[in-house]
């Protein structure tokens, strides 16, 4: 199954009714291989023909967070971007010239830091790891 179908699914099987502009989101959250903000999702689905307004794509993605179907990641002064939440726990690089994002893999690392934090004493409760620069085709 496809994660845009379970998405679909999960909504349904929690009595969420499925509207038109529901199921484009999340099609397009699970198609993208980047994080979308607000502003690329209603151009992404203008480019299918769809004419969303701004407050009801908002409203959807809070619909969407409030029942643990999509993550909230704020990175550093720029506008939010979101993602669906059922993808593995992952770190960003992100281009301070064009804004892109790069998904990075750091968990064996993170791991060895928590075990460090853990001999401490110390308990981890959450972690945010997120690296600013220039990418490859901006430097």
């Amino acid at each position: 199954m496809n994660a845009g179908v379970d998405l679909l699914q999960r909504i349904k099987n929690s009595g969420g009714r499925m509207t038109p502009l529901r199921k484009a989101m999340l099609g397009e959250l699970a198609a993208s291989d980047r994080l979308l903000s607000v502003n690329a999702m209603i151009a992404r689905l203008r480019e299918k023909g769809m004419a969303p307004h701004k407050t009801s794509v908002y409203r959807e993605i809070a619909y969407f967070i409030e029942r643990g179907l999509v993550r909230r990641i704020t990175l550093g002064g720029r506008e939010d971007r979101f993602e669906p939440a059922h993808t593995p726990h992952h770190h960003h690089a992100i281009c301070n010239n064009c804004g892109d994002i790069a998904h990075i893999d750091l968990e064996a690392h993170i791991s060895r830091m928590e075990r460090q934090l853990r001999r401490r004493r110390f308990r981890v409760s959450a972690h945010l790891v997120e690296f600013f620069g220039l990418c490859g085709d901006c430097r």
